[in-house]
């Protein structure tokens, strides 16, 4: 479990707060993933359980998961990002030198980062400005574009510390190839 959630070391003279950055959004992400899944689960697995056995059924249960799913999912994705593990095309990647692979990769943080911006700019707009209510748990619906305003700042971040982590150490770049799913 300590690897999972533990950023691996990294160097240069920003190393020691790329690496807390880093497992502080490990650690963040599998809070609110475990936490997420536990209210989406509890509820349906309890109002399944009402409806077959009395008939009756939890009124609030689906709104509840509608509020953590999207906090669920970008949780998700972050993690996936932390440890490599997003979807990459790595047979053509893999074909370049080692150089030209690096500075791909750091092409593509870019990338991420410039459409982490746009994304975090339209979901802040929206949950400012959304009055609507999820009217039986007494929760504005703004709590779940909220998550991915929180969830596209961590993906940012992370684009960051992978970016210094591809410029200070040339080897980071294998790591990235071997996390990405071909």
């Amino acid at each position: 479990m300590k690897d999972i959630l533990h950023a691996p070391e990294a160097v240069g003279p920003l190393g020691p707060a790329v690496t807390r950055a880093d497992t502080s959004i490990r650690y963040a992400c599998a809070v609110i993933l475990w936490t997420s899944f536990l209210v989406m689960l509890l509820p349906t697995f309890a109002n399944a359980f009402l409806r077959y056995t009395t008939d009756v059924s939890i009124v609030w249960s689906e709104q509840a998961v509608r509020l953590v799913f999207p906090w669920f999912i970008l949780s998700g994705a972050v993690l996936a990002a932390q440890h490599n593990r997003h979807i990459g095309v790595g047979v053509l990647v893999g074909a370049l030198s080692r150089r030209l692979r690096r500075w791909l990769q750091i092409l593509v943080q870019f990338i991420i980062l410039g459409s982490c911006g746009v994304v975090f700019d339209f979901a802040i707009d929206v949950a400012l400005s959304d009055e609507s209510m999820y009217t039986l748990i007494g929760i504005r619906q703004s709590w779940s574009y909220l998550a991915l305003v929180f969830g596209y700042a961590l993906l940012a971040v992370t684009a960051l510390t992978t970016t210094y982590r591809l410029v200070t150490d040339p080897a980071h770049s294998d790591n990235v190839m071997r996390g990405a799913i071909s």
